[in-house]
């Protein structure tokens, strides 16, 4: 009688336990641009470490245009961006925070046979002039040339600072991908491919990333180098979305950033 009794109660109390579980936790979800995400993954998950009941979740990329359409449209509190916001979207009312530096890289796949290459060389690459690998002191193979549309934030930021990018018009013959990881992957799985993006997705993949004229990604003299924000409304400016903001721009947040191979802004 009394087994009963318990089994009974369990079954009564039971999705009480389980509501006030889910209560417990809060989640916090951060859409928008694919560059960055490793980064910003990094971050959320130091964060949780400090904030156990709060959950931030990094969705799949829909790009910094529609992260700030989704949260100037309320849709979500947090944001994701890898530019600054365009004076034709200012009259949505959004902050915008700056917390990491993003090195823009070239990378190649491993059949390329190079790992640096000078800024004019990968600018005829882009261009057309330069079509085998071995002009460059590669391997014998074509070079198929992988390229971002003309809205991402990694190509804006080569045509604002690599040199030779910034009228360069790309060869008719560049495939065009839609995303960051679409991107990296595309140029890890095909023969000859040459791609740009995110130095931190370049590096967590099975690519060569390319120095150039003998510069790293981490040296301060590299030409190219974005930079990762949060975008908020501040009315949402409060409760945990406030300790998630305040953390992402903090000191806190700098060993999880680097340790993401980005750069503490």
């Amino acid at each position: 009688m009394r087994k009963k009794t318990a089994i009974l109660a369990l079954t009564i109390l039971l999705p009480f336990y389980v509501a006030t579980a889910q209560a417990a936790t809060e989640e916090i979800t951060v859409v928008g641009t694919g560059d960055g995400m490793l980064i910003l993954k990094s971050i959320s998950t130091a964060f949780t470490e400090y904030n156990p009941d709060v959950v931030v979740s990094v969705p799949p990329s829909i790009g910094s245009g529609g992260g700030i359409k989704a949260v100037g449209a309320d849709k979500y509190a947090v944001g994701r961006v890898a530019r600054e916001i365009k004076d034709k979207e200012k009259h949505l009312g959004l902050s915008y925070l700056p917390i990491a530096r993003i090195p823009v890289v070239f990378f190649v796949n491993k059949s390329a046979g190079v790992d640096d290459l000078t800024a004019q060389q990968i600018a005829d690459i882009y261009s057309g002039k330069i079509t085998d690998w071995s002009e460059v002191g590669g391997n014998d193979g074509k070079i198929r040339v992988v390229r971002r549309g003309d809205g991402d934030s990694s190509l804006n930021v080569l045509r604002n600072t690599f040199p030779g990018f910034k009228d360069l018009v790309f060869t008719n013959r560049a495939k065009e991908t839609v995303t960051t990881q679409e991107n990296v992957e595309t140029v890890a799985s095909k023969a000859g491919t040459i791609g740009f993006g995110p130095y931190a997705d370049a590096l967590a993949a099975d690519v060569q990333i390319v120095m150039v004229g003998g510069v790293s990604a981490i040296d301060a003299n590299y030409p190219s180098t974005g930079v990762l924000a949060v975008i908020f409304k501040e009315p949402s400016n409060k409760g945990n979305v406030a300790k998630f903001l305040a953390f992402a721009s903090s000191t806190a947040a700098h060993e999880a950033i680097t340790s993401a191979n980005g750069l503490p802004y």
